[in-house]
């Protein structure tokens, strides 16, 4: 059963309503003709295998399981629509199951090599840091 809308009926049907057919509102969406489409990829997926392809070919070898392991936690974090990644180091040690101490120092290691640059350094009552994070050390 078709439904249409008193505008429909008027200019297609000359005023009269079809036998097959109901009234719809306005507002209502009109029958879909077409299967629906599929969503599209979400852009900068291959970007991020990009990014991560980089690091393990060019850095990772370079590096301590510390300093590994933060990166890829900063690396997980980093938000598309800001490139930066706002997380404590608290939180950082729990994930990746270091004490806060060797976070700390990995952290001062990475930013060292260039592959980490603190946006904002976070402290009590101010919330956590925001980091910049780079695959190969260059900022």
């Amino acid at each position: 059963m078709r439904r249409l809308t008193l505008r429909e009926v008027n200019e297609q049907h000359g005023g009269i309503l079809p036998p097959d057919a109901t009234f719809r509102t306005d507002e209502e969406e009109p029958a879909r003709t077409t299967p629906p489409t599929k969503p599209k990829r979400r852009s900068g997926r291959g970007e991020r295998f990009a990014v991560l392809n980089a690091f393990t070919d060019c850095a990772l070898a370079d590096l301590t399981g510390a300093e590994a392991k933060v990166w890829l936690i900063l690396f997980r974090d980093t938000k598309a629509t800001t490139g930066t990644a706002r997380t404590g180091q608290a939180d950082i040690a729990r994930r990746a199951g270091l004490e806060p101490r060797t976070v700390r120092r990995a952290l001062a290691s990475l930013e060292a090599k260039g592959m980490v640059r603190v946006v904002h350094r976070g402290r009590l009552n101010a919330g956590p840091s925001v980091y910049r994070v780079h695959p190969t050390g260059t900022t």
